[in-house]
């Protein structure tokens, strides 16, 4: 019986050791081979290049961050303070002539204030919050600086800052632009890596395309006492297209 349970492990090992190296033949002919992708049935080499082009515009459209927060001994009162602040804030900006379309609420949340000594927490209050963006298109830059001042008098005690932007209906008008720059610098880049190489670009065999920017904050301190307007200056954005474009080759 002994013999035979040794036969058997020794069979057992071969069969492993057999297993062991067709799979590592396997990866070390997978590590040798060309990056591939496969279609139609064939293999065939490829090539993945990005492609960028980028252009600088004074933006079109800026977004002023304000916010309330408030404190009180419950949930409700923390809350109620906040509505009654926020209201305040929202009639200041309706005489500025904004309208519901130009504000939209970001952030609305009621948290417990909690003191913790020695692993042991208790709540001590409730602290409300609540966030809105005003929009501004270029034609009223201008009101930038009084939107942030006349909040700031009517009781908001939180500005996050100004983002400067460009608007979608503008964005789509340069994408053309910009698509065709990026997929001319894909194609360079390609053509001098097949040099490189010593092969040939065959086709394209898949095309990615992404417009980004980039809007940038001004960061502003909150104002508590009167004084002169806010200075805003927009500046420039930076619009960036970005192409990943396949080369089969060969």
């Amino acid at each position: 019986m002994s013999s035979v349970g040794s036969l058997d492990r020794v069979a057992l090992v071969a069969v492993v050791a057999a297993v062991v190296l067709v799979m590592a033949a396997t990866l070390l002919n997978l590590q040798q081979r060309p990056l591939q992708v496969v279609g139609t049935g064939s293999e065939t080499n490829y090539i993945s290049v990005t492609g960028f082009a980028s252009v600088k515009i004074v933006p079109d459209e800026a977004r002023v961050v304000i916010g309330v927060r408030t404190r009180g001994e419950t949930a409700e009162e923390a809350s109620r303070r906040n509505a009654e602040a926020m209201s305040r804030v929202v009639d200041e900006l309706r005489r500025l002539g904004l309208t519901e379309r130009d504000m939209q609420t970001r952030w609305l949340s009621v948290d417990a204030e909690q003191d913790c000594v020695s692993g042991r927490c208790v709540v001590v209050g409730y602290v409300a919050t609540n966030t809105i963006e005003v929009t501004l298109r270029s034609d009223r830059f201008q009101l930038i600086s009084q939107v942030i001042d006349r909040s700031v008098a009517a009781g908001a005690n939180y500005v996050q800052g100004v983002y400067f932007t460009v608007s979608e209906e503008r964005r789509r008008q340069m994408e053309e632009d910009l698509m065709r720059s990026a997929i001319a610098d894909a194609k360079r880049k390609a053509q001098r890596a097949a040099e490189e190489l010593g092969v040939g670009i065959k086709g394209v065999l898949s095309v990615d395309l992404t417009i980004d920017q980039v809007p940038y904050p001004i960061p502003l301190a909150t104002r508590t006492t009167s004084g002169p307007e806010t200075p805003i200056v927009p500046g420039e954005v930076t619009v960036t297209g970005r192409v990943l474009v396949r080369f089969a080759i060969g």
